[in-house]
């Protein structure tokens, strides 16, 4: 919103004739009410040392599909404790999955190896999916992924 050029008050788009805080005609003659977008001045490419790094949404759910499992995604977004919960978790089912497998249903070990790892990147990629979704996530130091 530009502002009067007379008194500083911000003005609407209809006020263009007279001021409604100090009564002067054509409050704003001589200025320019023009945006401007800053994002496309902005380089990433010239980063400084202790600027904040931009997280990128696409690069989390590639780790997601490629190694979900590990932690990766949410080491990558700063979120250290949930990344090593993740990997525990992740760790803890494969291997119950693949005793339950092989000791209790008496699979080939091949079988055994393979569907808990099948099971385990299913769920991965739905929490891929899931985080694809969700309009606003934050990093670990509270700023948005992009």
């Amino acid at each position: 919103m530009p502002n009067c050029r007379n008194c500083g008050a911000r003005l609407s788009k209809f006020d263009t004739d007279l001021c409604p805080v100090c009564g002067i005609k054509d409050p704003l003659q001589g200025t320019s009410s023009e945006t401007v977008e800053i994002t496309s001045q902005i380089d990433l490419s010239q980063m400084q040392e202790g600027q904040k790094v931009v997280r990128r949404r696409k690069k989390m759910i590639a780790y997601f599909f490629a190694l979900g499992f590990t932690g990766l995604p949410f080491f990558y977004i700063k979120k250290y404790v949930l990344g090593l919960i993740w990997l525990v978790a992740n760790l803890a089912v494969l291997g119950g999955l693949f005793a339950v497998f092989y000791f209790a249903m008496h699979a080939h070990i091949a079988v055994a190896i393979i569907v808990p790892l099948l099971i385990v990147y299913v769920v991965n990629a739905i929490v891929a999916a899931i985080y694809n979704f969700l309009p606003d996530i934050k990093d670990g130091e509270g700023e948005f992924i992009v």
